[in-house]
């Protein structure tokens, strides 16, 4: 039996630094390992990630606040709710298992310290159930994204492959018809769009080779499809545009992974 229960969790400070944390559990048969990492990368280039492996620590929400710490990281966070969040879902279910996944806070006031450094910004909560093997997964592109700011939330997950499925959330309304490109969403709701601008790359890699040190050739060769994930994720300053006016300004992280 396969089952993995991450949280993803973030803060983006006004001038654009970003943290980045998981915590997650795994359970795979008779095996089970809580994971947590962070990753800090600043608008001034520097970038610095850790992770570990052992007891885990949960984020607890309490009403409109959610807290997360880790002691191993010497990490912890505080996100206040500002928009109610979008409903938790069934992704997909398939033979082989299923995807669940919930937006606890699609726009928050966030706090995260980091060591000695503490970011303040805006922020993003969301969780994922998973019990599909990655290599078992009916898709092989996923895009995934947040845009933040004092207005609005939006969040969007595109799977492309032999699943071919899309969900986009506008102030928790969701999209039908909404259009996820590499510059923006379009097609949402009162003919606003959404447009990225003067972003940079916050990670460009392959996964497994990234975590274990191996070459990707040699990580294909030996894991298969899994081996060949590979992941690009960005933040870049947004903002909502409608008939042509800029409505708000804010932050969206977003990321493609293939495999």
């Amino acid at each position: 039996m396969f089952s993995l229960h991450k949280w993803y969790l973030d803060v983006v400070t006004n001038r654009g630094d970003v943290v980045i944390l998981y915590a997650a559990r795994l359970r795979w048969g008779a095996f089970r390992i809580g994971y947590a990492s962070v990753l800090e990368d600043t608008s001034d280039g520097e970038h610095r990630e850790a992770g570990t492996v052992g007891r885990l620590q949960i984020p607890r929400c309490r009403g409109d606040e959610l807290t997360w710490q880790s002691d191993a990281l010497d990490v912890e966070g505080r996100w206040q709710r500002e928009s109610p969040p979008v409903r938790r879902r069934t992704l997909v279910s398939t033979p082989h298992g299923m995807i669940r996944w919930a937006c606890h806070m699609p726009r928050a006031r966030a706090t995260a310290r980091v060591g000695r450094v503490t970011h303040e910004g805006r922020g993003y909560v969301e969780s994922l159930s998973l019990t599909i093997p990655p290599w078992k997964l009916p898709f092989d592109e996923l895009r995934w994204g947040r845009h933040t700011s004092d207005r609005h939330s939006l969040v969007w997950i595109d799977w492309r492959g032999s699943v071919a499925r899309k969900w986009v959330w506008f102030d928790g309304e969701e999209q039908s018809e909404a259009v996820v490109t590499d510059t923006g969403i379009s097609r949402l709701a009162g003919g606003a769009e959404l447009h990225f601008r003067n972003g940079r790359d916050v990670v460009d890699r392959n996964v497994l080779a990234s975590l274990t040190g191996v070459s990707p050739r040699l990580t294909r060769r030996v894991s298969g499809r899994l081996g060949t994930m590979h992941e690009h994720k960005r933040v870049d300053s947004s903002s909502i545009v409608c008939g042509g006016e800029r409505q708000d300004g804010g932050w969206t992280v977003h990321e493609v992974v293939r495999w």
